[in-house]
């Protein structure tokens, strides 16, 4: 749910005759203006579209998806991760597009509180960064992308080490923002274990801080920008703060400010607020220091920044303990702010285990293409056969459902038009399932007119799969197989099974289906 983005990489390169107008555009989002970077971004778009510029459309759709997250306008943000998706879909494949596009749909997604979808396009991203050629600007811009994502749903070790996989690109301003990021992330890492009472931990992530925040000042100066170097003293700056050297941190903080412009959308302004906040309060400034916290607690809810929120409310507790004394109000103030943060930190192994058995699914499906047709794929279908769902029930987690489709009266469809034209539904059907389920779900044909589809997720989403395929199968154009041909499906999804008893499950609720008439979807 906390993701503090202040750098998005863009390289002009890559763009095409409009390139300008996404340059302005993330030039507006890095300086934090978000809505003037969203209304320059749609714009844009009428004029990129207009003259068929392909690759700024895509960098606009981008930068105004990534500035409406941080506006706090989450839904829009997903709704325009979705339409960059569909303009990707409609042209020749661009797998470190679709790594990147996926990428800001598993944030927007987090912070718009749609954990699984979030989780989803994460996981196909992650697989994807694997096909991106390292070295090249497509993979440094891919990387910046899912390790934002990665980070916003606290998986912290796995988005260090995406950063810090990233080459130098020898442009120094494309080079500080990648250094920025990762010193945000050290902030972001060390904050939250002092907030869940994991504070000698924390200690060391403040140290890297400091760390990655002089070198962001260093390479910000080669490229002559100030605003960068100012804002990288402000991240050092609380680094110090955090590790108890607060009157430095607050000389610093004063004398950056001057350097960049302050605003509420920028983690540096609130990483200043928080500095100036405790080194009011440590002179008897209370008054001074409620006023910062409450700039914090104010604006970051707006962009989902969870941990400077809790920080902040940390803060206030502590200003109130320095002026009044302790108080019980004030533990229950405490033990309020950490609840939701020590919750995400808890699921953290949780979102681990749930993104690797995403992958494992990922790497059976392409393991059917690498070994053979013969082996786990179906010959008619192109579908995974019985031997491929074996292996992903052995890898599928607790929360693993079945669907089991079958045809109704198939038998018929040969005996009426021909065994041809029943392998033409079959193979048909086959297209509809894949269009129609997600990316991590396995789709296999069982045997004759039956399939099988395992849904990670739970009975629910299965529930909403077998839904979907059950309205496309009703309306495709199968008078475009054979005059006069109509097919239905029945769909039973199994409800709370696992293993192989999550298919017998299914196929109770597809027995259910049938024997109540076809064409319907039961949930059993």
């Amino acid at each position: 749910m906390d993701d503090d983005r202040s750098a998005l990489v863009l390289h002009v390169a890559e763009f095409g005759p409009f390139d300008q107008l996404a340059d302005l555009a993330h030039g507006l989002y890095v300086d934090g203006d978000n809505a003037r970077a969203v209304q320059l971004c749609r714009e844009g778009l009428a004029v990129s579209r207009a003259a068929g510029d392909v690759a700024t459309t895509r960098f606009l759709l981008y930068v105004q998806g990534v500035a409406l997250q941080d506006g706090g306008r989450h839904p829009e943000a997903v709704a325009v991760a979705l339409e960059l998706l569909a303009e990707l879909e409609a042209a020749p494949p661009d797998t470190a597009w679709r790594a990147k596009a996926l990428g800001l749909l598993a944030e927007a997604s987090n912070r718009n509180q749609e954990i699984g979808r979030a989780m989803d396009a994460l996981a196909e991203a992650v697989h994807l960064m694997a096909y991106v050629r390292p070295g090249t600007y497509s993979h440094l811009s891919t990387s910046m992308a899912i390790a934002l994502a990665l980070r916003s749903v606290h998986l912290l070790e796995q988005s260090d080490e995406m950063f810090r996989g990233i080459r130098a690109s020898h442009d120094s301003d494309v080079d500080v923002l990648v250094v920025q990021e990762l010193a945000l992330l050290s902030t972001f890492w060390g904050t939250t274990l002092q907030l869940v009472g994991r504070g000698a931990e924390g200690r060391a992530h403040f140290v890297r801080a400091a760390e990655r925040a002089l070198r962001m000042a260093r390479i910000a100066r080669l490229a002559g920008n100030g605003s960068m170097v100012a804002r990288a003293e402000v991240i050092e700056a609380y680094a110090l703060a955090r590790l108890g050297q607060v009157e430095l941190a607050a000389a610093r903080v004063e004398d950056a400010m001057r350097r960049f412009t302050f605003r509420a959308e920028l983690v540096e302004s609130h990483l200043a607020r928080l500095v100036l906040a405790a080194s009011a309060s440590a002179a008897g400034g209370y008054d001074e220091a409620r006023a910062q916290l409450a700039h914090v607690l104010e604006r970051a809810p707006d962009a989902g920044r969870d941990v400077w929120v809790e920080a902040a409310t940390e803060a206030l507790a502590d200003v109130h303990v320095a002026e009044h004394g302790n108080h019980p109000a004030v533990d229950v103030l405490r033990r309020l702010g950490r609840a939701a943060l020590d919750q995400l930190w808890n699921e953290r192994d949780g979102r681990f285990l749930a993104l690797q058995a995403h992958n494992r699914v990922r790497e059976l499906t392409v393991t059917t293409d690498r070994i053979g047709r013969d082996v786990l794929r179906d010959p008619l279908t192109g579908l995974g056969n019985r031997r491929l769902l074996a292996q992903a029930i052995d890898e599928a987690t607790e929360d693993a459902a079945a669907i089991f489709v079958d045809v109704d009266t198939f038998k018929q469809v040969n005996d009426h038009y021909s065994h041809a034209v029943g392998d033409e539904v079959l193979r048909r059907l086959a297209v509809i399932l894949r269009a129609q389920t997600r990316g991590g779900d396995v789709v296999v044909r069982y045997g004759g007119d039956e399939f099988v589809i395992l849904v990670q997720g739970g009975w629910a989403a299965a529930a909403e799969v077998a839904s979907r395929l059950h309205h496309a199968v009703r309306v495709a154009p199968w008078h475009e197989v054979a005059a006069g041909l109509g097919v239905t499906v029945s769909v039973g999804v199994g409800r709370s099974a696992l293993g192989r008893g999550a298919v017998a499950a299914a196929d109770s609720a597809l027995y259910s289906a049938k024997s109540a008439g076809r064409d319907r979807v039961v949930v059993g």
